[in-house]
């Protein structure tokens, strides 16, 4: 039966036949091949589905493309072996960020689906800002390290100058982390879809109201219906 959903041909496939699909590299001649919007629009649908080993198949197929990207990025800006000595690694790191901003930025999962290089290339531009960024702070508090008088205890000035205080120390950092995670674990079961949605575009990802509105096809009116919603039950899940 044609349904005329080319997604929903590529689900109906058996695994085995789907894995032959994605296993596919020749992007610019084989009409067979899977391009990446449709391969993360899969997985986010099999997310939603619940569909636990198509999520695992689809993702590492993500995963392995979003590497060699992330290398070939990598290369081309400098990042290695300036930034990062290992290619490997650079790749990794890129396309690890790359998909945190995919499963956080609702605004960015829409526009994978249907620009993911474009998306990408977006999103590891920041990646090397915020590289760039961290370069310059330690250099300014190795220079900074470079001005300290001999009488000074130095590693009170080490500490002073990288900020690792009682209260910045790693183990601290990862209690804080899990905290984050689990605030957005709790945020996720007290709101709805298109609350948690509305949510997040607005107050993480600071998008106007209006942009919210085209991004999720609805009117400005129901984005601040789901606003206030989700603003309601934040108040009174994280301050009771």
């Amino acid at each position: 039966m044609d349904t005329n959903d080319p997604d929903g041909d590529l689900e109906s496939l058996p695994d085995r036949a789907l894995r032959e699909r994605l296993a596919r590299q020749n992007w610019n001649d084989d009409s067979e091949f899977v391009p990446d919007e449709q391969v993360f629009r899969l997985l986010r649908r099999a997310r939603m589905a619940s569909k636990l080993e198509r999520v695992g198949l689809l993702g590492d197929t993500l995963s392995r493309r979003m590497i060699v990207r992330g290398k070939k990025f990598a290369v081309r800006s400098g990042i290695f072996p300036a930034n990062i000595d290992d290619l490997n690694r650079a790749g990794e790191e890129i396309a690890l960020y790359v998909w945190e901003c995919l499963f956080e930025r609702p605004g960015d999962a829409a526009h994978a689906e249907k620009f993911f290089g474009q998306l990408f290339k977006r999103r590891a531009l920041d990646f090397q800002r915020r590289l760039l960024a961290k370069k310059r702070k330690c250099q300014a508090s190795l220079d900074a390290m470079a001005h300290v008088p001999e009488d000074e205890d130095p590693e009170k000035t080490v500490r002073e100058v990288i900020g690792l205080q009682q209260h910045e120390t790693p183990s601290h950092v990862l209690d804080t982390q899990q905290r984050h995670a689990q605030a957005a674990a709790r945020l996720q079961a007290i709101l709805t879809k298109n609350e948690h949605s509305t949510y997040v575009m607005l107050f993480v990802d600071e998008m106007q109201v209006q942009e919210v509105a085209a991004a999720l096809g609805t009117s400005v009116r129901t984005i601040n219906t789901y606003k206030n919603a989700a603003l309601e039950k934040v108040k009174k899940e994280f301050q009771s």
